[in-house]
């Protein structure tokens, strides 16, 4: 669980970061920002952190070692001495320019942050924040000039949205840190698309609580709308889904044992479910775990990928919401027009 309830905003870089194939250039400040204004302290607090609401955890990687990671090393040393913070924010906005090497990747400010008193389930640690502001808002400004109001425009960073950010926290150093992601993927190519996470970053997904919650969803998602496609109807796979989701909404802890019993139910399915299991593991190179505390968070996350609607080709959707809707509905073939039909019981409309 995240709390940034008493986070503390220790210092902060700012520089500015161009595209590297246009030329653009980077402009490095010789100093950190000052941070006396408190209530401007705290819009940038809001402005860098609210995008953070999950416990999805990545960690720095290196096709060959650790330590060849730029911003790894940057954060290690920071972590160990704060006052380098702008002398290694310097060295990160170099390193970042250098993967900006597409015609589509936007320049934008670049802000190094370091916080402290994060807590992460029981725990207060410190952090690093890395942010890029791309995207620039037009803005309405209403003044009063000689009894009458004059209405003028301003060119600005939307406080809301934050286009990319990361937040490493000091913890788990060996293995890579841990650490959270915000990327407002600009639309372009995939050399777009990857150019924050995977080649200035480099992250890799910490195999947690959250990982093993969204896997195992994920799992029970394709089994219901892929595996059991043609064997099946659409009502059918729905009440599945919807009856895995509840198990992951209603329990703390993931038991497979317990998932196959509430669940699956019949031994047949559960061999089919087993059989799928493997496959996918097989497909994405890693055994999903038996055992594991459920993430909340994710489950939530997960929820508005689960289709719930029964689409017809006669342009009339149903939408099932529990369980308790399979004995209010039943799907039957008529003879006569040679088409299926959902005969749909209720006792009044709302």
């Amino acid at each position: 669980m995240l709390d940034f309830s008493a986070i503390t905003f220790k210092s902060l870089a700012v520089h500015r970061v161009g595209n590297k194939m246009k030329e653009e250039g980077i402009l490095l400040s010789q100093q950190t920002y000052k941070l006396a204004d408190e209530d401007f302290r705290n819009i940038l607090l809001d402005y860098f952190l609210k995008p953070f609401k999950n416990d999805e955890f990545y960690a720095f990687t290196h096709e060959d070692t650790l330590n060849e990671n730029e911003v790894y090393n940057a954060c290690k040393n920071i972590f160990a001495n704060k006052e380098s913070l702008l002398e290694e924010s310097g060295h990160l906005a170099k390193a970042l320019y250098m993967q900006s090497n597409h015609p589509k990747i936007q320049g934008g400010e670049f802000y190094v942050a370091y916080f402290a008193d994060c807590q992460i389930d029981d725990e207060m640690i410190d952090a690093i924040g890395i942010f890029k502001s791309e995207n620039k808002y037009l803005y309405l400004k209403p003044e009063e000039q000689d009894d009458q109001m004059v209405l003028k425009y301003e060119q600005g960073i939307n406080a809301k949205k934050l286009d990319k950010g990361c937040l490493i926290f000091n913890t788990s150093e060996l293995e890579g840190y841990r650490i959270l992601i915000v990327d407002k993927q600009s639309r372009g190519s995939d050399e777009v698309a990857q150019y924050w996470k995977q080649d200035f970053l480099s992250l890799i997904r910490v195999h947690d609580n959250s990982f093993n919650t969204a896997t195992y969803l994920q799992m029970c998602q394709l089994f219901c709308e892929d595996e059991l496609a043609d064997e099946k109807d659409r009502k059918e796979q729905i009440l599945l889904l919807t009856k895995s989701l509840n198990y992951f909404t209603e329990h703390e802890v993931f038991n497979v044992e317990e998932f196959n019993q509430e669940v699956l139910e019949e031994p047949e399915m559960q061999k089919q479910f087993k059989g799928f299991q493997k496959e996918f593991e097989n497909d994405y190179g890693f055994a999903a775990e038996d055992d594991f505390k459920i993430s909340t968070s994710m489950v939530k996350s997960m929820k508005r990928y689960f289709k719930k609607n029964i689409e017809l080709d006669t342009d009339i959707n149903i939408r099932l919401n529990s369980e308790e809707t399979e004995q209010y509905i039943e799907r039957g073939f008529d003879e006569s027009r040679g088409m299926y039909f959902y005969k749909v019981f209720f006792r009044e409309e709302n």
